[in-house]
């Protein structure tokens, strides 16, 4: 059981806010081959419908552009959760929207987003400062009335009092809802911090760092401004890494207005974490069109993202695994590789791995339950020399 107090933290810093009117590279890129292969899942009939995603920030999302035009209505819905400061939008929150649900426009056809048949609803949790009965109201009203099962929040928390340890009030509370209602936190290693910030310690929820690109274009190079882990308390954070560099992305100022996001290449993690959440959500999307129980669970997703993350990237001073089958160890850079979403999602669709049963599939997944002092025995069947990776989450 968790203690809830009324902390108030003065500080907080919006995690991207570099915009340019240069002409970017556009989500193509980042969604495609070269960054987390969403498209791929998309060909394969699943964009994410039928899945509500949170987004906490200190603004809004831009109902009326057009990017969030479908048949009946926006894809967004707006909530203020602080004292009547009232709905404010933002390219900052309208971009990380439209790295989610995008679905184009007249000017913008093809910048389509990770998860373009997803809802996003767009709460506000901070005016001149964020209050913890705001941010537990929002997590309250999306996760219980409106059944958000992904959570992103656009801000990181950097002050004396707000230690990313693990051990903080806004952390626990993240962890709090994510084991108590099964949902997914899509949290943020922070940027320009010496370490990882608040939220991205969190224990349950999957910590992203930003990827810039390198010289072929391609997103295997760590941003310099994304924070590195381990957490203070000594956690391997952050999980995975996701584009961010020059995504061309729905702007605030215009209903078909758009802007690039992070032009530099500094990977500002405000858009890595939509990625996370997308793809989240069309593992999700998949999971419900299966009778098999407990694929859907927040500990399978998490799971099934970081065992398929490409790992052959470069950290902040140029170091390259140089080779795709490179053995899968963490980064304090980029954590275990760049979001897939294709290997995602044939992970999951591979089936459940049974215990004690022999298992023939190439990839599949479990979820158990143990007690203390006890055993659980998976038996695989592959060849000598062949590649082995497991991830076990909990």
């Amino acid at each position: 059981m968790i203690v809830m107090k009324n902390l108030h933290i003065h500080q907080f810093i919006l995690l991207g806010l570099l915009f340019s009117s240069a002409a970017g590279f556009g989500m193509r890129n980042a969604m495609g081959p070269q960054g987390i292969n969403a498209y791929a899942v998309h060909a394969e009939g699943i964009t994410g419908d039928g899945v509500n995603i949170a987004l906490l920030s200190s603004g809004n999302v831009r109902q009326g552009h057009a990017a969030f035009e479908r048949s009946n209505g926006s894809a967004v819905t707006l909530y203020d959760f602080t004292d009547n400061t009232g709905l404010s939008w933002a390219n900052h929150d309208t971009h990380i929207a439209g790295i989610i649900i995008s679905g184009g426009s007249p000017t913008h056809p093809t910048q389509i987003g990770v998860a373009p048949g997803a809802k996003i609803h767009s709460g506000r949790i901070s005016g001149k400062q964020l209050q913890a009965r705001y941010l537990q109201d929002a997590l309250d009203t999306l996760i219980l009335k409106k059944n958000c099962r992904v959570i992103v929040t656009g801000i990181q928390l950097s002050s004396p009092n707000a230690v990313a340890n693990g051990d903080s009030y806004w952390t626990q509370l993240y962890d709090y809802y994510a084991e108590k209602y099964d949902v997914i936190f899509a949290n943020a290693a922070g940027n320009f911090s010496p370490q990882i910030t608040i939220f991205g310690d969190g224990f349950n929820g999957i910590t992203t760092a930003g990827l810039a690109k390198d010289n072929e274009g391609d997103y295997r190079k760590i941003g310099r401004g994304s924070n590195s882990g381990p957490t203070l308390d000594g956690r391997k954070k952050p999980d995975v890494a996701a584009p961010t560099e020059s995504l061309y992305c729905p702007g605030s100022s215009g209903d078909d207005l758009w802007a690039v996001a992070d032009p530099n290449g500094r990977g500002l993690t405000s858009y890595a974490i939509p990625c996370t959440a997308g793809v989240a959500a069309l593992l999700l999307e998949t999971a419900g069109k299966t009778p098999v129980e407990d694929d859907d669970r927040s500990e399978v997703i998490k799971a099934v993202m970081v065992n398929g993350t490409f790992v052959d990237l470069a950290d902040k001073n140029g170091r390259s695994r140089y080779s795709t089958d490179a053995v899968s160890t963490w980064n304090p850079d980029y954590g275990y590789g760049r979001l897939d979403a294709l290997r995602a999602y044939h992970t999951l669709k591979a089936g459940r791995v049974e215990q004690d049963k022999p298992a023939q599939q190439q990839m599949g997944w479990a979820y158990d339950t143990m007690g203390a002092n006890s055993e659980h025995v998976y038996r695989l069947t592959g060849r000598k020399n062949q590649r082995l990776v497991i991830t076990v989450t909990w």
